[in-house]
């Protein structure tokens, strides 16, 4: 695949090579402005309200293309279409949705499909997209590694995200944990005086977006007239405790604790498919307070690779995909018994999805899994058939234990219009529950031809229908099996 400016060096020679390139994207800068600030969810509830339960509707009213930089769609080294802003969408990806100002956003790229870092906004309001900020200019570090820098080293390197994009109420920041960067596939890293250092988590402040300004300083941007935004914020060494492991298959889940932002990773040390489970407490960032990561649990029993994890608020579990039927499709962890001080205490617990056939479901890393709080249930979707869901509960026997099988039930879209799905690289993280909406919102497949990525919400079933008094049988359960559940994990 063509390289972002890979051959080029120096500063000064690569700025200069582009300043006819820099000229056009500067015209398609002044259409956008910073996003809007205030919620406003009426317009997506007006679509829901039309839409009959278990059905699909298309949200976005604009292409995604009409927020790049102008040129982003032309052939050439910089926004080529085949490796431009199309591969943030469909790039092993993941968006982040910022429930404070109501928009979807959209940051990636990396490794060997993009090398622009900017990011945009998708705007439940109007259904459009914006571009929150320009992308920064970005070298080669020379150093062999096939690593690429960005020049001021105040905003993150192009990366895949996998299931690593995560909005922070509390803190107002959108924050990404990095996975394969542009051109290496490693971890992203900031380049001085000939020395590369390990860098991030990197946060993003919404309230900073803005169309017309590079993401970083001031004359770090492919046209070094661009206003700096300093949107970024380097989190790395801000915290106590030991960071987790860099994992490049990294799943996250949020939740709000004692009124403190906290996500809970699965990172894997050495790609070794057994992660360890992660607790990340994020500070006051805006006032100077530090972060905390803890190691609260391990994986022995299930094998993870890609994938992504969610968190049943209702029986206070840990959630993610897993990839190898004969062991379980689901590792999950009861949060309840987390141990920073022996993580090996806290194991992961491995769950096999059932059909009501008997047979099982069969979980790929295509697989993204969210659990719907307003009605207890975990929502799978993969985007092969197109607008079809699996849904599934965490079932309990009477003895108070998690199941080892739980009872796994497809639900077929009840509307014609459905995403396209078919996903080259995977869902991962674009596949989110809205808990104001009570609703799901997907990113569909990047289409190569629109260049668009359309945004749909999926309007769950209140009740999903029970899977046959044979089926629980089968699985041992009894039909008191999945009414039995007393949140016990052992």
């Amino acid at each position: 695949m063509p390289k972002f400016q890979a051959s080029i060096a120096p500063h000064r020679v690569v700025r200069n090579s582009l300043q006819a390139m820099n000229a056009a994207l500067m015209v398609g800068c002044l259409a956008y402005a910073p996003s809007v600030s205030a919620q406003d969810l009426t317009r997506l509830q007006n679509l829901l309200d039309a839409t009959p339960a278990g059905g699909w509707v298309k949200a976005s009213t604009g292409s995604f293309s009409s927020a790049w930089p102008a040129g982003a769609a032309s052939v050439g080294t910089l926004y080529p279409t085949q490796n431009g802003p199309g591969a943030i969408a469909y790039a092993w990806s993941s968006f982040a949705w910022d429930s404070n100002s109501s928009q979807m956003l959209l940051w990636g790229g990396g490794h060997a499909n993009y090398a622009g870092n900017e990011m945009y906004g998708w705007q439940a309001s109007t259904g459009q997209w914006t571009r929150e900020s320009l992308p920064s200019l970005t070298l080669p570090t020379n150093n062999g590694t096939g690593a690429f820098y960005v020049v001021d080293n105040l905003a993150p390197v192009a990366a895949h995200t996998y299931d690593g994009s995560i909005f922070l109420p509390v803190n107002n920041m959108f924050i990404n944990f990095l996975g394969p960067s542009y051109n290496s596939g490693d971890r992203g890293k900031t380049f001085v005086n000939g020395v590369a250092s390990n860098n991030g988590p990197w946060m993003f402040d919404p309230t900073k977006g803005d169309a017309n300004k590079v993401g970083g300083s001031s004359g770090s941007g492919y046209d070094p007239a661009s206003p700096g935004g300093n949107m970024w914020i380097n989190r790395y060494g801000q915290w106590t405790g030991t960071e987790g492991p860099y994992a490049p298959y990294v799943t996250t889940a949020y939740r709000n604790e004692g009124g403190k932002d906290v996500v809970y990773l699965t990172m894997d040390q050495g790609s070794s498919h057994f992660p360890l489970l992660v607790r990340y407490t994020v500070g006051d960032v805006r006032n100077g307070g530090l972060d905390k990561w803890e190691t609260i649990g391990v994986t022995v029993n299930t094998v993870t690779r890609g994938g992504t994890a969610t968190i049943d608020s209702k029986n206070n579990l840990m959630v993610r995909t897993s990839f190898d039927d004969t062991r379980g499709d689901l590792a999950i962890w009861n949060l309840a018994t987390s141990n920073a001080v022996n993580p090996s205490l806290n194991p992961d617990i491995p769950v096999k999805l059932i059909k009501a056939d008997g047979s099982s479901l069969i979980m790929t890393d295509d697989m993204a899994i969210e659990y719907d709080s307003a009605n207890d249930q975990f929502l799978i979707w993969d985007g092969k058939a197109r607008g079809m869901v699996w849904s599934t509960r965490a079932s309990y026997l009477a003895n108070g234990a998690l199941s080892r099988n739980w009872i796994v039930t497809p639900l077929t879209s009840t509307t014609a219009a459905q995403p396209a799905g078919n996903f080259m690289a995977g869902v991962y993280g674009k596949w989110k529950y809205i808990p104001e909406l009570g609703a799901f919102m997907a990113l569909d497949e990047f289409n190569r031809t629109t260049l668009d990525a359309a945004v749909w919400l999926y309007k769950p079933l209140a009740a999903v229908p029970e899977a046959s008094t044979a089926a629980m049988l089968m699985l041992g359960l009894g039909m008191l099996g999945w009414a039995a559940r007393r949140r016990v994990v052992p």
